[in-house]
């Protein structure tokens, strides 16, 4: 047996040694933070000092030096992470995934964002290409001057990093504004639903649609079937679920214990690992900025500098449009207008396929825009004979210049400044909340929404027939008619992607804004107090008091079932405050007892659609229990011969919803806590879809809040992680002190770093969950202490 015994100890051993030399293989990878590093490139000397959250403070004398070490740093801490972005852009997931991402990068490929950022580079002025250019020269500059081994993911994948171009910047802002649209999508589902409701059911499901809009929305069910249209929804490889968003507030001077404003923002989006945001600094010694950055992007997104604070939230403009274009039956290469036939153009692409063969692809453009139902065969072979729709969204324009926005706010010193800079932002719509050190506050909703010919209150509902002169766009809203305001009265501003325009506003923005529950609660919170501070302003953005449950709960307990479980259940919810604290059991049922009650509801009229509706959708399920314009007829289940309540319905729904609660967790309820059971899920990408390596890779931690509360959370109902697992919350959270900047606050939901054997991995993760912050200071007494690392570039000569 002593061969037995001894093979073995040499299997352990080898196995041993193989983990402690990936250990340190790994550990060779992670970046120099201490030193001095000599770079061509570069005009003058820069230091950068990582705090002790390895936040990197970046000295120089000038811009063009910052912007190169900021492109540096990105490049050190993310650089993963940015490959995977600039793949996603460029339609090029298949060269590490295989066949599994081909869908995927042919939709990338029709939709062309790649194409665009190339074509938009070389329209830009001379100033911000070469700021763009000094950012993409410092991460190159990392790449040909590293040393040692790359992260983890480039030794599984086998990648080796190609040069930084500056397209690669552009399409990463160009898909930012795809997470933050998708409009597109909702058309889709309407067409699809439309020949199975009637256009009462549709307003029902829809009902942010005009109280005073028409009776009955035209339908397309002629011109494209239902499979078409459902299929078409699916397409979006990065779908945004119903109910996501953002809050922001500020505060004036009058309302502040300090005299100065204050400001807060916590935008809403999808969590991963690492986040989304980086955080950094920078000084030129004539104008510094500090916040929260976009690995591959050459500027603060959200945060303030010496002078200005600013934060925003989404929108949710109607931007994007689907038009039905009519091929012509003599001349395939033709497609129809009001003044007669055009001729598609085409481009040819070429997706290289790890594992595989080449997959060539034929992209067709309308003048709307690219042809999506070209995507899949099956989309093509479903089509009606001589039919295709194309996609419109203006961020596919080649004049598309946030980047020069971004880089403005750099220099911004007062509400001027601030709002000619945005002048430029023309993504996706943002509401964005301004404050200065003069003591002003502002508002603008910047961003580019279209006019359309058609003034009807169904427009941008549904797709619209492309050859059709009230298809077609005849501009933009005026810039200096967008919604804006500047020290208003009242003194603060809230936005939380609700409406912020009145019925007197004459522009069309969107027929989609959020349920305003985040933005009352808000309200009430800034409103009980008259005076407030940076203290408050924790408080409210760690919140999670729901309004929706507190509307929803009298509604769904006004039952008395049978069983006597049952009734101490509803007993229970009865005498529940609607906190969504992660130690309580009642948001556990309350949301799965919710949940069963909506698919109850749809089930049997949307049918095989119902994954096209299914989510929260609060003030439709308002409406039915309250049977408001009489929406209480989706209680009754059609695939019965009786007429079912509303109030049987709610019952059947919560039996259904504790049944399955028990079968998924056990019996005994303590076991429900809300925190084990909503869980944040930060994926890796890709390796988040990979068992067992998302075990390693991604980052998950228990949270209360929910989907409606300050403190965010939405709940996933269709996750394969879980119905009541969160993917989407506060990305990031800040406080700005205007008084005194450098007191300002800010977290994000990873950590600094997106090497997985480096201690700033996950080190925010914990301290975002407690709704914790880390200082926004750039005073060296703020930096200096603990400081990690000091790292001096000089020029190369």
């Amino acid at each position: 047996m002593k061969w037995l015994w001894r093979l073995l100890f040499t299997i352990v051993l080898t196995l041993a040694i193989a983990v402690v030399g990936v250990f340190i293989a790994g550990r060779m990878s992670l970046p120099e933070y201490q030193g001095t590093v000599a770079l061509r490139g570069l005009e003058n000397t820069v230091r950068i000092v990582r705090d002790r959250f390895a936040v990197p403070h970046i000295r120089s004398q000038n811009r063009a030096d910052s912007l190169f070490a900021l492109g540096y740093v990105h490049a050190q801490d993310r650089l993963w992470q940015m490959e995977m972005q600039r793949r996603i852009g460029q339609g090029r997931l298949s060269e590490i995934a295989g066949e599994s991402t081909v869908s995927t990068d042919v939709f990338l490929r029709t939709l062309g964002v790649y194409r665009v950022a190339e074509r938009t580079v070389e329209r830009l002025d001379t100033e911000t290409r070469a700021l763009l250019d000094a950012y993409v020269a410092g991460i190159n500059a990392f790449l040909q001057n590293r040393d040692g081994l790359l992260p983890p993911e480039f030794l599984i994948t086998g990648i080796e990093p190609e040069p930084w171009r500056p397209a690669d910047t552009l399409v990463w802002l160009k898909m930012m504004a795809w997470n933050l649209s998708g409009n597109w999508a909702n058309e889709a589902r309407r067409a699809a639903l439309a020949t199975r409701l009637s256009p009462e059911q549709i307003r029902d499901l829809w009902p942010d649609y005009p109280s005073d809009g028409p009776t009955a929305i035209r339908s397309l069910a002629s011109a494209m079937p239902a499979d078409f249209w459902s299929d078409l929804a699916k397409l979006d490889p990065f779908p945004q679920g119903p109910g996501t968003g953002s809050n922001n507030w500020v505060v004036s001077g009058s309302r502040s214990a300090t005299g100065k404003p204050l400001l807060a923002n916590d935008p809403h989006l999808g969590l991963q690992t690492p986040a989304i945001w980086y955080f950094a600094a920078m000084d030129d010694g004539t104008d510094a900025t500090i916040g929260a950055t976009l690995p591959g992007v050459p500027f603060v997104v959200l945060g303030r500098n010496r002078h200005i604070a600013w934060g925003f939230t989404n929108t949710f403009p109607d931007t994007q449009d689907l038009y039905i274009e009519q091929v012509n039956p003599d001349d395939p290469t033709q497609y129809r207008t009001e003044d007669g036939w055009a001729t598609f153009e085409t481009v040819q692409e070429v997706i290289r396929v790890s594992g595989g063969d080449d997959v060539p692809i034929t992209v067709r453009k309308t003048r709307h825009g690219p042809v999506m139902s070209d995507v899949t065969e099956r989309l093509s072979g479903i089509a009606p004979d001589g039919h295709v729709v194309a996609f419109r969204w203006h961020v596919l324009d080649d004049d598309e210049f946030s980047v020069r926005a971004g880089l403005n706010t750099h220099t911004a010193r007062n509400w001027r400044d601030f709002r000619e800079a945005m002048r430029d932002f023309t993504g996706a719509q943002q509401n964005m909340v301004y404050a200065d050190v003069a003591g002003n506050i502002g508002f603008i909703a910047a961003g580019k929404v279209p006019v359309r010919v058609d003034q009807s209150d169904w427009q941008g509902m549904l797709p619209v027939k492309g050859w059709e002169p009230e298809a077609v766009r005849v501009g933009y809203i005026p810039y200096d008619a967008l919604p804006q305001t500047f020290n208003p009265a009242k003194g603060y501003v809230i936005t939380a992607n609700n409406r912020i325009v009145g019925d007197d506003y004459p522009w069309f923005i969107t027929n989609e804004w959020a349920a305003p529950y985040r933005a009352q609660r808000i309200t009430d919170l800034l409103e009980a107090r008259s005076i407030h501070s940076i203290e408050s302003f924790k408080s409210i953005q760690a919140d999670q008091v729901s309004l929706f449950v507190r509307q929803m709960k009298p509604l769904m307990t006004a039952i008395a079932p049978e069983r006597e479980g049952l009734r101490t259940v509803v007993a229970d919810l009865k005498l529940w405050d609607g906190d969504m604290d992660a130690d309580r059991t009642e948001p556990t049922i309350f949301v799965a007892w919710y949940l069963e009650l909506v698919r109850q509801l749809i089930v049997d009229e949307t049918g095989e659609q119902i994954d096209q509706v299914f989510g929260f959708r609060p003030t439709f399920v308002h409406n039915v229990l309250t049977d408001r314009n009489g929406a209480s007829r989706w209680c009754d289940d059609v695939a019965t011969e009786g007429v079912e309540s509303c109030t049987l319905i709610t019952m059947r729904a919560l039996d259904l919803a504790m049944a399955g609660l028990e079968m998924r967790h056990g019996s005994d309820r303590a076991d429900w806590r809300w925190g084990d059971i909503h869980r944040a899920i930060s994926p890796h990408n890709p390796f988040g879809r990979v068992d067992p390596l998302k075990q390693v890779f991604d980052v998950s931690v228990p949270v209360g809040g929910g989907s409606f509360t300050v403190n965010v959370a939405h709940g996933r109902p269709t996750s394969p992680e879980g119905p009541m697992t969160t993917g989407h919350a506060a990305s990031l959270r800040a406080l700005y002190n205007l008084d005194n900047l450098d007191a300002s606050l800010y977290m994000h939901s990873t950590g600094q770093s997106g090497h997985l054997l480096s201690p700033h991995y996950d080190d925010f993760a914990e301290r975002w969950r407690q709704v914790d912050y880390i200082p926004m200071s750039l005073r060296a007494e703020d930096i200096e202490p603990g400081a990690i690392g000091t790292l001096v570039m000089q020029p190369l000569r």
